[in-house]
């Protein structure tokens, strides 16, 4: 086997990897065998076809499948061994339905690395970054979300025309066509002047919206988080908006009892409106910490931007989206890269410092993260009963393996950009700033 690594320049770059007869030729035959005993053929019992013919029949497909993984295989390992810095999955660029696998016995195959190229983060006390702590609740907050979820669990009478009571759900896209959030308008609660547009509509029918429009509609009530609404309203040319109407209904929200308790919270979570709204302030809480959490890596990846110059392969990069996209236009690939762009140069940054400090996540990280992820997930869901080590040895196989690994790799992830954000965060000015729900929000203009 020869492995070339061609550095086309900082970010960028091709490794090849030439696999000769002595590479592949045993594994080829020991798969032709296992195919052997399983291929089904007129005329011979499973098993019994002979293994000349099942080569003559599928051994090129079995070959070029092989060599595939082959490739593959001493491709990942190659990049662990010599610690190459790649970002992005590798894309192979020559592909072997173009090579004589009948009179061949060597095969290239070469794949395209995007490269992390960060010798040294910029860090140090100039970059400084507010961490919100959420404190409490308001009232009106509660009141709010209680109200749309009494809307959502109501009753729903469907209308073919919409009037002054009606409910209208569906999409609400921007005036240049590139943000879409699915909301709910009340007719009665848009300022009477303006309404006229959203009476004797039908589904389908598409309606201009301004924001003076739903100046009564808080967030929760059209169905979204503060951040949402706020992401949305906050980009370019957002008004006037497109409504497409998909559902036109009379509704009569739900009531505040025990049965609508059960239905949002559980069995037996809330038995009174004092503990329904306790819940409800637990709900929100969490929420709106999830979005600190987020804030905080916002207003991060800002501050490092400004001290780091982040230079990504972008010719590579689209390739990959449209080699991964084949359907996609010129148009969208760029769309899609521009949307995406922040998050790369962020993921550089991140990936850097892991490199850069030794902060690398092994095998065992991953396996007792899982671990503690499905005992916390058992002790919840899996009352009144004790879990055998083989119980969780079981569910964390399962947990791992599930989705071609998926899982595997979400959670390697996570605990890398973990890793890094507290590496960062003790080398970085950090202030702690305790706040409200709604003074947290507040900072997010609408």
């Amino acid at each position: 086997m020869d492995i070339q690594f061609n550095k086309m320049n900082p970010a960028h770059g091709i490794i090849s990897i030439t696999l000769h007869e002595s590479d592949y030729k045993a594994i080829v035959e020991q798969q032709l065998k296992h195919y052997a005993q399983k291929v089904r053929l007129k005329g011979f019992r499973v098993g019994a076809v002979p293994l000349a013919l099942v080569k003559k029949m599928h051994g090129q497909a079995i070959l070029a499948e092989e060599l595939r993984k082959i490739a593959y295989k001493a491709l990942q390992d190659y990049v662990t061994e010599e610690a190459i810095p790649i970002f992005i999955e590798p894309l192979l660029v020559a592909v072997p339905m173009q090579l004589d696998l009948l009179q061949q016995d060597s095969f290239t195959f070469s794949y395209e690395v995007g490269l992390l190229a960060i010798d040294n983060v910029a860090l140090g006390p100039p970059i400084s970054v507010t961490e919100f702590e959420i404190e409490s609740v308001e009232d009106a907050l509660v009141d709010e979300l209680i109200e749309g979820l009494q809307w959502v669990h109501g009753q729903a009478l469907p209308l073919k025309e919409s009037d002054v009571h009606a409910l209208l759900q569906g999409s609400l896209t921007d005036s240049i066509y590139q943000q879409q959030i699915k909301v709910r308008i009340a007719v009665e609660r848009v300022p009477s002047p303006l309404r006229a547009a959203l009476i004797g509509c039908h589904v389908g029918d598409k309606v201009t919206i301004t924001q003076a429009m739903l100046a009564d509609h808080s967030p929760a009530f059209l169905g979204l988080t503060f951040r949402e609404w706020a992401a949305f309203c906050k980009q370019e040319a957002v008004w006037s908006a497109l409504f497409t109407i998909e559902k036109i209904a009379h509704v009569t929200p739900a009531e505040l009892n025990i049965a609508f308790f059960n239905l949002l919270l559980g069995e037996g979570v809330a038995d009174s409106q004092d503990a329904f709204r306790s819940a409800i302030v637990q709900v929100i809480l969490k929420d709106k910490r999830m979005e600190a959490h987020y804030a905080f890596y916002e207003s991060l990846r800002e501050e490092l931007f400004k001290y780091n110059q982040i230079a990504l392969p972008e010719a590579f990069i689209k390739k990959w989206i449209s080699v991964n996209n084949p359907n996609a236009t010129a148009e969208e690939i760029a769309y899609y890269y521009t949307v995406e762009e922040a998050n790369l140069k962020f993921e550089f940054i991140l990936g850097s410092i892991v490199r850069n400090n030794n902060l690398a996540v092994t095998q065992s990280d991953v396996i007792e993260e899982a671990k503690r992820i499905y005992t916390d997930y058992a002790a919840h869901n899996l009352k009144n009963r004790e879990l055998e080590e083989s119980d969780i040895q079981g569910g964390l196989l399962s947990f791992l393996q599930k989705d071609s690994g998926k899982h595997y790799a979400q959670l390697h992830e996570k605990l890398s950009k973990n890793r890094a954000i507290a590496f960062i965060k003790q080398h970085i000015a950090v202030i702690s700033q305790k706040v409200t729900a709604a003074q947290f929000d507040a900072r997010l203009k609408i």
